[in-house]
């Protein structure tokens, strides 16, 4: 019979896999429900270790209780900060995706650390990674296998993920992650020869998205698993990896139709088709030449040994020699560097052509600068606690000196300033460097290749995480938590160490029954927020399908119901209000987005709703107006609001507030 045990490890180390893929087909995770979902499934992880494991908290040191530590005073800090925001929906969403991300660290923290757990832990993931990015790359490649729906932006891959930076550093991770189960000895040839098939799908993948931070920082990942894991195979990766990788990346790179605005036009079609065969000849070529080395190069390399003394040296000669080269390509490429540091900073977008292989080009930095400064400007006005959690998007809507659309900071330190001040950010980097240091201590001895695949990913995300919203894309951020969590936690006691029947419970490390049933009520009480939070966004959800297809029957019936779930949030206030303007019931749309007002009073959104809904009642709607316009000045519905509100005609208010506001399918 099969040890429960053993069976229970295994399905929670294929946890984070299985929740990976969900989150990337649910919009990478970004909307409340899917990390509501996944924090009430945590929970429940947690709630059943408590009640069954035998030391539930077996791998807790200090090094984990520090960043367990850490990361609950900023989730509290994230709630509480609705105080002080008083936008209590945005703050409770926030707070639960904090929750999610300190639940992953909690969960496989508590696992006694081993090297056999950790290497299955990153198969899973990378098995993970590999079908989310091979099912975006079907989409590009074979559009009629796996069609796409319009509302995607199909000018960049970014399917499942709906994002495709995202997308890109999520192929990076399974480079990473499939170049080291490639070149690592410990692993069986069938996941060696698997894995080298991987990389050319991977690196396809990530091409299409077109995305220089991935790429960039791929490339710079890769460089330091070399030279931090220098696994005894690579050569073998490499050799069967690099050429299949190159040759697909030159079809996909010939395929210029498919790097248009419009990649499914009948000709972009037949490239596509010449794309997936070049891809999958590659993957083939791969994984045969793979299978050819496990027994020649593979073999030579395994009986290949250094005096360990002669190894440091060669290491520390190569880590100099490397140094002193970047050193030598800085000074002879200086006039370069400084050139396209310039063509950086400058606003203009990258790749502003048809040709979406321009931007592979141009460092611009396609308004990043303007999003980063409004952070940090905001930064000097609350320096300690910041503006509340989630509010950067009312401080862009009205600080912007451009007129382009952004939620977030596209980098998650001057977001956390801006949102949490000094405070949160200290916050966050004490998690983070806990975790990097830690596993970086870890780059030794025999497991030396596999720690530095787990700190080559934790590496790339944090890197990436300071150019994007990567925080806000939980099928991105979840394996940082999820490995860093595994990689703080202690060693598995050995076998030696076993404890008799006879030794009392408190020195096996066992818990008495109280404090189980204290720590599983706690565990039920951390659920309850995503829990509401979920089944108030599934409802929201709903209302909102049905509000664009214009069924406000099915609408109210769904908003009401999310309010009667959950009622500090203002969407649903608001899909209401627009109902009852199309009831002509003018006073009780005005009642619903008052109402929405008063949850989120500095959001232009509801003071422009609420300019529309008195013009529809005949009621002076430029008070409203005037206030949308002061929270948001650049966006042109508002200006065209005002402008055609401007007037002192009561009958003109009416009918053009009934017009606009029939108009409008999502808010």
């Amino acid at each position: 019979m099969l040890d429960s045990r053993r069976v229970g490890a295994a399905a929670l180390l294929l946890f984070p896999a299985g929740l990976t893929v969900y989150f990337a087909f649910s919009s990478g995770g970004f909307y409340a429900g899917p990390p509501a979902y996944g924090g009430v499934l945590l929970c429940a992880i947690l709630l059943l270790r408590v009640m069954i494991a035998a030391d539930p908290f077996e791998g807790f040191g200090w090094r984990l209780s520090v960043a367990v530590s850490a990361f609950s005073l900023l989730a509290l800090l994230t709630l509480l900060s609705e105080s002080w925001s008083h936008t209590p929906g945005t703050a409770l969403v926030e707070f639960d995706r904090s929750l999610v991300y300190l639940l992953a660290i909690v969960v496989f923290g508590s696992i006694a650390h081993t090297r056999e757990r950790m290497t299955w832990l990153l198969r899973a993931i990378a098995v993970g990674v590999v079908v989310v990015c091979t099912s975006g790359l079907i989409t590009r490649v074979l559009p009629h296998v796996w069609p796409t729906t319009a509302e995607l932006a199909n000018n960049r891959l970014s399917f499942p993920v709906t994002y495709w930076n995202a997308l890109g550093l999520l192929a990076v991770i399974g480079i990473v992650l499939c170049l080291h189960t490639s070149s690592d000895q410990h692993e069986p040839p069938i996941a060696r020869v698997v894995a080298a098939a991987a990389i050319p799908v991977l690196a396809t993948t990530l091409f299409f998205t077109f995305s220089r931070g991935a790429i960039a920082t791929g490339l710079l990942v890769v460089l330091i698993y070399v030279l931090l894991g220098r696994p005894r195979q690579l050569a073998s990766a490499l050799v069967a990896a690099a050429p299949a990788t190159a040759i697909a990346l030159k079809f996909a790179y010939d395929a210029n139709l498919l790097a248009t605005p419009n990649p499914t036009t009948p000709a972009a079609v037949i490239q596509g088709h010449r794309v997936a065969i070049a891809v999958a000849i590659s993957a083939a070529v791969a994984a045969a030449v793979r299978v050819f080395l496990l027994s020649t190069l593979d073999t030579r390399l395994d009986r290949f040994s250094l005096p360990p003394d002669r190894r440091h040296r060669i290491a520390r000669a190569a880590w100099v020699s490397g140094g002193v080269g970047a050193l030598i390509a800085a000074g002879t490429f200086n006039g370069a560097i400084v050139h396209e540091y310039h063509r950086f900073i400058r606003s203009t977008p990258p790749g502003a052509s048809a040709d979406f292989r321009a931007r592979l080009t141009d460092p611009g930095n396609n308004g990043r600068i303007d999003v980063w400064r409004v952070a940090w400007h905001q930064l000097q006005a609350a320096p300690l606690v910041g503006h509340g959690a989630g509010t950067y998007a009312e401080a862009w809507a009205r600080y912007r000196p451009v007129s382009f659309f952004a939620v977030d900071a596209h980098s998650l330190y001057l977001e956390t300033l801006d949102e949490l001040g000094i405070i949160g950010l200290v916050l966050l980097l004490t998690v983070l460097l806990t975790v990097l240091i830690t596993v970086v201590q870890r780059c030794r001895g025999p497991t030396r290749p596999l720690y530095a695949a787990v700190f080559a990913v934790l590496i790339a995300w944090a890197i990436h995480a300071g150019i994007d919203w990567d925080w806000e894309m939980p099928v991105v951020t979840l394996p940082f938590f999820v490995l860093g969590g595994f990689a703080l936690a202690r060693p598995a006691a050995r076998p030696s160490a076993t404890p008799t029947i006879e030794t009392p419970a408190a020195m096996r490390g066992g818990l008495a029954p109280p404090i189980r049933t204290l720590l599983g009520l706690t565990c039920l009480l951390l659920a309850i927020t995503p829990g509401y939070v979920w089944l108030s966004q599934r409802k929201l959800d709903q209302a909102a399908r049905a509000f664009s297809q214009g069924n406000c029957s099915v609408a109210t019936r769904a908003a009401l119901s999310s309010i009667s779930t959950l009622g500090i949030r203002p969407e649903p206030y608001q899909i209401l209000s627009y109902c009852d303007i199309r009831r002509n019931t003018p006073h009780l749309a005005i009642a619903a987005i008052d109402k929405a007002i008063s949850l989120a009073p500095n959001n232009w959104n509801y003071r422009y709703s609420l300019a529309l809904m008195r013009a529809a009642a005949g009621l002076d709607p430029r008070s409203a107006a005037q206030e949308a316009l002061s929270l948001n000045p650049r966006d042109p519905l508002v200006r065209y609001v005002w402008q055609t509100f401007n007037v002192d005609t009561p009958a003109k208010w009416q009918t053009d507030g009934r017009a606009i506001a029939s108009r409008l399918t999502s808010l």
